[in-house]
């Protein structure tokens, strides 16, 4: 990890929350490493306006662009962690814990548009959580893709239309475990979207 990662994981107050976040960090490391062929330890990443990690050159070049682009976005929730990997553009991942929610309907009156909201009206209940939280996660990647995090009101991504301020994007929703839900979005459709699992 990178001074800034650890000093980032060292001013997390949970010593749980430290661990997961070194996890996810090293993994999205070794990652990159695959794919790029460059030793972890020498990849640098710098973060834009809103928080979101890139390449802060390409591997391999002189800093000048003479590689192909190279997309990544990384979440966690729980203990999961989501990295998203490509080359057709901006890319975003984000991963949730489906959990009890205190004010479900309040919530969904706040953060979904009124299309989402109509897909149904028990919102209220238990039974509504998975549905929310997988819109929630769709909203969350398409902000993250725009490298927006949550500046924007969560109400202005239309994830029926995989819209965001009348850009479209790409969208596919994850299942990466029992009780979680999650999702990628990206600038443009994948041909092909390959999936591991690594512990």
């Amino acid at each position: 990890m990178s001074p800034d990662e650890r000093a980032r994981a060292e001013r997390l107050v949970n010593a749980k929350a430290r661990a997961r976040f070194r996890c996810a960090r090293i993994a999205l490391r070794r990652l990159l490493s695959e794919y790029l062929r460059v030793p972890p330890g020498e990849l640098a990443l710098e973060y834009g306006e809103h928080g979101k990690p890139r390449l802060a050159f390409a591997p391999g070049s002189d800093g000048a662009g003479d590689a192909p682009p190279f997309f990544f976005n990384l979440s966690h929730s729980g203990g999961l962690a989501l990295c998203a990997v490509g080359q057709l553009g901006e890319i975003g991942v984000d991963i949730e814990r489906i959990r009890p929610l205190s004010y479900p309907g309040g919530l969904a009156r706040d953060h979904l548009s009124p299309g989402e909201r109509r897909l149904r009206s028990d919102w209220e209940t238990p039974a509504a959580r998975p549905e929310f939280f997988r819109i929630w996660a769709r909203k969350e990647s398409i902000l993250k893709a725009a490298g927006l995090g949550l500046s924007r009101p969560l109400g202005r991504v239309d994830t029926i239309r995989g819209e965001l301020d009348g850009r479209s994007w790409w969208l596919m929703d994850l299942f990466p475990g029992e009780g979680f839900t999650g999702a990628v979005a990206c600038a443009r459709r994948p041909e092909t979207v390959r999936r591991w699992s690594w512990r």
